[in-house]
């Protein structure tokens, strides 16, 4: 196995917790581990908010060095390691790392950590889904 399918199915299934093993703490790790990048920590509220989520994501200053990549059609064309912001309406609460090679989104949630296709996400309720890719130099590391 490759270190890549180590790391994968080391992680699938974890469990999830708003404080310890959210979304944000996980996409980091997935980030450091898969793509050799360094992610922000951010401080989080006691109590899960999906309006705080959805004002982090958009304001918060490590948005400068992602760029949303847009395909057409429903079709994905980020590169792997693209952040996913996902939404069940109009604002992101949630975010997962693209792997392009499995075609999956790998991200954690109710059900612990998953790695779903595009078309699972959106029947599960994330309509709207945004790829960003890493632009740039690192601000972080």
């Amino acid at each position: 196995m490759t270190a890549r399918s180590d790391f994968l199915n080391r992680v699938i299934g974890d469990a999830w917790d708003w404080r310890s093993h959210n979304c944000w703490t996980f996409t980091r790790l997935v980030q450091r581990e898969l793509f050799g990048r360094e992610l922000p920590d951010v401080d989080l509220p006691e109590e899960f908010s999906r309006l705080w989520v959805s004002r982090e994501f958009g304001r918060h200053p490590e948005r400068s060095f992602w760029a949303q990549i847009v395909g057409t059609n429903g079709i994905v064309i980020a590169e792997d390691g693209a952040l996913v912001l996902m939404a069940h309406t109009r604002f992101a609460s949630h975010i997962g790392t693209w792997l392009k090679t499995e075609q999956r989104v790998i991200h954690c949630g109710k059900f612990g950590v998953v790695c779903e296709p595009v078309l699972a996400l959106r029947q599960s309720g994330y309509f709207n889904l945004s790829f960003f890719e890493h632009v740039g130099e690192f601000a972080h590391g």
